[in-house]
């Protein structure tokens, strides 16, 4: 199992016949209920899961395909209620993909730095 099969089946809710078979690529992951089934399903919001590998594999598939998706939609109707900087040239998908990188950077760099503070203070 892949690290994006494995957030799925952490994510969401699978329904399916047959165990998935990684040599055939057919098949379904067992059902079970994921961390937001809550919001999901009970709450009913909207939930885009934008996999991004921090160390340099970039989007995953689906998440192009879904920012691109974002892209078009904003453009056919017009409605583009991003706050772009000053100046700026970036197309949608060049100024989303951007903030993501970073914000998924940030993120990671946070937790090592929380995890290295608190191993110095274990070893004092």
């Amino acid at each position: 199992m892949n690290v994006y099969e494995g957030l799925l089946l952490l994510l969401y809710m699978f329904r399916g016949q047959r165990a998935f078979d990684h040599t055939t690529g057919q098949g379904y992951v067992k059902s079970q209920r994921g961390h937001y089934h809550d919001g999901i399903f009970t709450k009913r919001n909207k939930f885009n899961l934008l996999l991004h590998e921090t160390f340099g594999g970039g989007f995953s598939p689906p998440a192009v395909a879904k920012i691109n998706r974002l892209a078009r939609k904003a453009q056919r109707s017009g409605v583009d209620r991003t706050a772009y900087p000053p100046h700026s040239r970036l197309s949608f998908v060049s100024h989303h993909a951007e903030r993501i990188s970073i914000a998924s950077v940030k993120g990671v760099n946070r937790a090592i730095l929380d995890r290295r503070a608190k191993l110095a203070s274990e070893l004092s």
